[in-house]
């Protein structure tokens, strides 16, 4: 790959082409920046606001983890900040996009801040002079002059409203920075860009539009975002529930979902805005979590769609667990009855016909998105198209890509989708926008901000202890000043405070600058994961001028608070432990220096379906060599069998050129029966071994990442006669007979079709995610050929998700007849001649109907390849969920990641899902596949295992223990681990009985420290 090299600090860098304009700081917009800069692509990142980090930084919790959203995306925050690659201009807007693909000017206008950043330290002293100034939510209180929205606000700095503030000579006075600018003014700027990407979001719809939820006008009506700021630590209430209207805490919580959505109130969209379900289902079990049985909390929904992955375990869960109720209704109305201090909702459950009524302390609306006035004038100011629904239109398989050639999208404005889906689509918008731009390494540049390591080596542990109270997460179950008394007391400690969210600049400012001044030479941290947070505070040390390795963490967070949190006494007690150990355990650390190996940038994607295709493609035309291994003798996968979506694409003449565009690419060379059965070495030196052809021959490949994307199969439970009766068959059977032989559909008078058949059950638990668009698609084919059909849907729930909605409607125009069904009562089928008899139960009119068929379709969706997964996370090291599906690094910020460095994943093998769908996953893994690719080294950390040679007694236990054969004995009679393939899996340590080899960073005196000091008891 051809890297041009630049200086990043050129005055006029913004006139250089090679660069991606990415418009929308939210998630969306921050993981395409970041993608991009990690594949070293220049990236100029612009939002209105006044700091990056969009509806995300707004929430307490995600789903289905239940994590704080403050802890995981405020690593990302700041390291969008601080990428060399990457330049952020809040406060800033897109004036005009002119040019093509390749050669874009864009004008840039920025408001004025009225703040000099290169001054503020946000101290905070405007805050505690006008604490009214500063606004923590929307909705719940007003905006005031000095905004800083969340306290891991990106950039770290406050913005003045010049308009509201009538007497900015005080508000000046009051900053002892001087950082105030009262004349600043707005500024322009013009940029040259090879490509751009949309990711402006979407906004909340406003429910005081609808008179009958009395939202305005009674203060314990809340949107799900507003009671999600309530339950934050950041909030408003510091995390406290209660009732706005006086203070108390509430005992009953209603949520009503599509508010706003699926059309249903006056000024609702058609659409279905995707997360709202799974909104208002995560907001219940955390208020359960907190008051268990005190609190009383009820979901009124039409359908229930928990379509992602893993959602629906989520949602029997929330059923089981934790006791929260689910009524099936359409609320009529929500007000407050005289003198009561109830608020009264009126509803007919679908079992009933009869109005009833029941009393709760709040109500909270599950308000559904739309794009705003101003991002659709946007969209016509650049000339990109938008759908009847004012989102971006793109084609039919290919969502990140835009009407405008060089101008792509993701997030919100493509479609509603929940994080995971959006952080996909944001790589996915990286892979196509950075086939525009060529990568840049840049310069190195002294870092002035990092203070020259210091040899601490002979000197005495002087051990700094920072604790987190991390909000409620960490703060609510461990009393965070007590436990910083007792770290304060233990041998070595010379300071322990706590830093409240440790994560937040102000406070990692405050922790080095600590180190510097009380010439600490050792750090504990006692708060979250180090899996999420140790790169953060390792960089930390460094700039404070400490090795990073002289830092250890004490996860208070996932080991002790969350497990404990209704045993406070015991988990102050083992909080105690952990920050103990931790403290006996760093004292031992040693200062270490990481290893680094060069990179092949070969890469191996395994799977040639539509999601292997199109990641093979991805890569090969951005000059990578592609191996793509199929097991069979054809590409195409399931794709192969499906004929046209429900939008009405035509899906074999889309994997027909996307065959022929694989084969005739140079850069792709295409393995056909080839089983992998052996696989070796690390990130970026791989080594995959695989039989190939009918003969079986061995065939080892060389490469740097790997893709999996070996799909899923298409379910045939043994159910409803399926397999037994001509008239029974699947969707995707009936998809292909209704185009290849349309004549059958003429002779069907009578038409049932059962949704998840062999899904939402054990076994296969989770909801297969295509089945109810494939039955609205079949049903509205076969009223296409014969509109005298009667079509019966018997469903559990509705999911079409986003703007399937309208098809579902459409059909319900056209006359489907959609009965729904319990899983206990499920519809019952008998053979009778050439029809079948279906009979099933009608909630509304409460009786038992029977329906001759001369056809029942099955709706029966995927099941994971079991053995195929199985034998790879065997060969490859990987780990699968419970059905089979591999499982990605993190649920939200990692999607398309595996556990394993140097491994990704696409399509129907991370869960069921459409094409389009896997289409996305494919260029996001390819995207992420080159971040990893542009490097010339990889980083391989320190953990690589050594030998001391004055012990090695040549025994050769290493050599034959090692998983990996790294040990060899060399010339000198003793074991040599080469550390640029040490994988640092510690076997050969453990094994050795000469006590010759320590692994780095787990050496025996550390572990055994650690030990003592977790199994101690400190006598108060």
């Amino acid at each position: 790959m051809e890297v041009k090299k630049q200086n990043m600090n050129t005055a006029d860098r913004f006139q250089q082409q090679d660069r991606v304009l990415v418009i929308g700081g939210g998630i969306g917009g921050i993981k395409t920046a970041l993608d991009l800069a990690e594949a070293q692509k220049q990236v100029v990142l612009i939002d209105k606001a006044n700091a990056i980090g969009g509806l995300m930084t707004r929430l307490d919790r995600t789903f289905p983890t239940n994590n704080c959203d403050l802890c995981t995306v405020s690593p990302t925050l700041s390291e969008t900040s601080r990428s060399q690659y990457i330049d952020l201009m809040p406060l800033t807007r897109l004036a005009q996009l002119t040019g093509e693909a390749g050669h874009f000017t864009a004008t840039l206008i920025t408001s004025p801040r009225y703040i000099d950043l290169s001054i503020c330290t946000a101290c905070g002293e405007c805050h505690r002079q006008f604490p009214e100034w500063v606004n923590f939510n929307p909705g719940l209180d007003h905006r005031a002059p000095t905004c800083m929205r969340y306290p891991q606000a990106t950039p770290q700095a406050y913005s003045i409203d010049i308009k509201r503030c009538n007497d900015i000579t005080a508000l000046s006075a009051c900053c002892p920075a001087g950082a105030i600018l009262p004349d600043d003014s707005e500024h322009q700027i013009q940029i040259h860009a090879a490509s751009v990407v949309l990711a402006p979001g979407a906004a909340i719809f406003d429910p005081k539009r609808l008179d009958c939820f009395s939202y305005g006008t009674e203060p314990d009506v809340l949107t799900s975002l507003e009671y999600e700021r309530m339950m934050s630590a950041s909030g408003p209430t510091q995390g406290k529930l209660i009732c706005p209207s006086d203070g108390r805490t509430p005992e009953k919580i209603a949520w009503i979902q599509c508010v706003g959505s699926r059309g249903m109130q006056k000024g609702a969209v058609s659409y279905c805005s995707s997360v709202c379900c799974m909104f208002a289902i995560k907001e219940a079990i955390v208020t359960k979590e907190r008051f268990k049985d005190s609190m009383e909390t009820t979901v009124f929904y039409m359908d229930m769609r928990t379509f992602g992955k893993d959602y629906e375990r989520y949602y029997e869960r929330s059923r089981k667990d934790y006791g929260v109720q689910f009524v099936r209704s359409r609320p009529h109305s929500v007000f407050r009855k005289p003198g009561e201090p109830q608020l009264t909702l009126t509803f007919a459950s679908a079992e009933e016909s009869t109005l009833n009524q029941e009393h709760f302390d709040l109500v909270v609306l599950a308000t559904g998105f739309h794009i705003a006035e101003d991002v659709r004038e946007l969209a016509k100011q650049i000339g990109v198209n938008l759908n009847c629904h004012g989102f971006a239109q793109t084609p039919g398989f290919h969502s990140s890509e835009t009407s405008r050639p060089g101008v792509y999208v993701c997030g919100m404005f493509e479609s509603p989708k929940d994080i995971p889906e959006t952080m996909t689509q944001a790589s996915a918008a990286a892979c196509r926008a950075s086939a525009h731009v060529q990568a840049i390494q840049a310069e190195e540049a002294p870092d002035t901000d990092i203070i020259p390591e210091r040899d601490v080596t002979g000197e005495e542990p002087r051990i700094g202890v920072f604790i987190c109270d991390c909000g409620e997460n960490i703060g609510s179950v461990i009393d965070v000043p007590d436990l910083a008394a007792f770290a304060k007391n233990l041998p070595g400690v010379v300071i322990a405070k706590g830093v409240g969210h440790g994560c937040s600049r102000e406070s990692m400012n405050t922790i080095e600058k600590t180190i510097v001044d009380q010439k600490l030479n050792r750090v504990v941290i006692g708060g979250c994961s180090p899996r999420t947070h140790e790169t953060r505070f390792q960089d930390l040390l460094r700039r404070a001028g400490l090795n990073r390795y002289l830092l250890e963490m004490a996860n208070l967070r996932d080991q002790d608070a969350w497990v404990h949190a209704n045993q406070k006494s015991e988990a102050n007690t083992n909080a105690r432990q952990m920050i103990w150990a931790a403290v006996s355990s760093v004292k031992k650390a040693r200062a270490l220096s990481d290893n680094s190996l060069a990179i092949n940038t070969d890469v191996l994607v395994v799977g040639g379906g539509v999601t292997g295709m199109t990641a093979a493609i991805c890569l090969a035309d951005q000059g990578y060599k592609v191996f793509l291994a199929e097991r069979l003798s054809m590409l195409g996968g399931t794709a192969n069998l499906i004929r046209f979506t429900l939008e009405g694409d035509d899906v074999q003449a889309f994997v027909q050129d996307l065959k022929a565009r694989t084969l005739a690419h140079s850069g792709i060379q295409v393995i056909f029966n080839a089983f992998i059965v052996d696989h070796s070495g690390m990130p970026g030196m791989f080594q995959t071994g695989m039989q190939v052809g009918p003969q079986m021959f061995y065939r080892q490949i060389r490469h740097g990442v790997t893709i999996l994307a070996t799909g899923a199969l298409p379910n045939r439970p043994d159910d409803f006669l399926l397999g037994n009766h001509n008239a029974v068959m699947t969707q995707l059977d009936a998809d292909a007979l209704l185009v290849d032989s349309p004549q059958a559909a003429f002779g069907w008078n009578n038409v049932v079709m059962i949704q998840c058949v062999g899904s939402r059950q054990p076994g296969n638990p989770n909801c297969s995610r295509v089945c109810c668009q494939a039955a609205i698609k079949n049903a509205l084919k076969i009223l296409e050929k014969n509109p005298e059909t009667r079509i019966f849907i018997l469903y559990r729930d509705m999911r079409t998700y986003g703007f399937q909605e309208d098809y579902y409607r459409m059909a319900r125009e056209k006359g489907v007849i959609f009965v729904r069904y319990e899983r206990e009562s499920p519809p019952r089928v008998q053979a009778e001649g050439a029809q079948v008899n279906v009979t099933f139960t009608d909630p509304v009119l409460g009786r038992t109907i029977s329906v001759m068929a001369d056809a029942l379709l099955l709706s029966t969706g995927f099941v994971s390849d079991d053995e195929s997964t199985e034998d790879l996370a065997a060969i490859f090291k990987l780990t699968r969920t419970s059905d089979g599906y591999f499982l990605e690094d993190h649920v939200k910020l990692r999607p398309v990641d595996l556990s394993r460095p140097g491994f990704y994943l696409a399509g129907t093998a991370h869960s069921p899902r459409l094409i389009r769908e896997s289409i996305a996953q494919a260029e996001a893994a390819a995207a992420r596949a080159q971040t990893l690719l542009s490097r010339k080294s990889i980083e391989l950390g320190a953990a690589v295992a050594r030998v001391d040679s004055k012990k090695c007694a040549a025994c050769l236990i290493c050599v034959r223990a090692c998983p990996f054969g790294i040990p060899v004995i060399n010339a000198d009679g003793y074991s040599e681990i080469d550390p640029s393939k040490c994988h640092g899996c510690g076997v050969c340590a453990s094994e050795c009985p000469a006590k010759a080899i320590q692994l780095m960073r787990f050496e025996d005196d550390q572990i055994l420290s650690k030990l003592i000091g977790l199994l101690e008891r400190r006598v108060a």
